[in-house]
């Protein structure tokens, strides 16, 4: 009889500990920074957290150079800018509001984030590959 109360107890404890392994998983993670080549950043949130809201992109220059950041979202990666965040126009420093909307769980998705000034984009920019 002992024997069955302590297996009872050691797969208890197990399925706690499994618990509290998906709940660690699955929650919401801050988002995440791709830096620009210089002079700033762009974010992308995939799940809500804070105020960010999900499935969302910003743009933020944090030097007056005279160049901008661009932040461009291709869903599916299919060679599409779906949605576009751009400091132009702003004075540094700067941070767009999040451009969001929803996109379908699982969904592959493409972050540029680039310097443009003018008709100019620098010949260089950051990529991310993620998911929704």
């Amino acid at each position: 009889m002992a024997r069955s109360g302590a297996a009872r107890i050691a797969m208890t404890a197990a399925a706690a500990f499994g618990l509290v392994v998906t709940a660690q998983t699955t929650a919401h993670a801050d988002p995440r920074t791709v830096d620009a080549v210089f002079g700033g950043y762009g974010e992308w949130n995939a799940d809500p957290y804070g105020t960010a809201p999900g499935d969302s992109i910003r743009a933020c220059d944090t030097d007056a150079d005279g160049w901008s950041i661009e932040v461009k979202l291709d869903i599916g990666r299919d060679g599409t800018w779906d949605r576009i965040a751009t400091t132009r126009g702003h004075t540094s420093p700067y941070c767009t509001p999040w451009k969001t909307g929803n996109i379908k769980e699982g969904t592959p998705v493409l972050v540029q984030v680039a310097n443009v000034g003018g008709d100019a984009t620098y010949p260089k920019g950051s990529v991310l590959l993620s998911r929704a």
